[in-house]
């Protein structure tokens, strides 16, 4: 696999689904889920962030002109 060029963390940080897992979760919590769906939502949860961590170990880095000089 060929790896993924993206903005280096210093110009712009990558940034983790935590805002998207709270936001499924309260919904979930509003509409009385069974158990079972808050199951199926953390397999969910786990899956795309063992994904996300593969996609930022395998990024190349590479720096914005006119950023993150110092």
């Amino acid at each position: 696999m060929k790896n993924l060029v993206v903005i280096k963390p210093s110009s712009l940080p990558p940034k983790l689904p935590l805002q998207l897992v709270a936001v499924i979760w309260l919904l979930l919590d509003r509409f009385d889920a069974p158990g079972w769906a808050f199951g199926v939502m953390w397999t969910l949860v786990v899956i795309l962030f063992i994904v996300v961590f593969a996609r930022l170990h395998r990024a190349q880095f590479k720096d914005v002109p006119g950023f993150g000089e110092e």
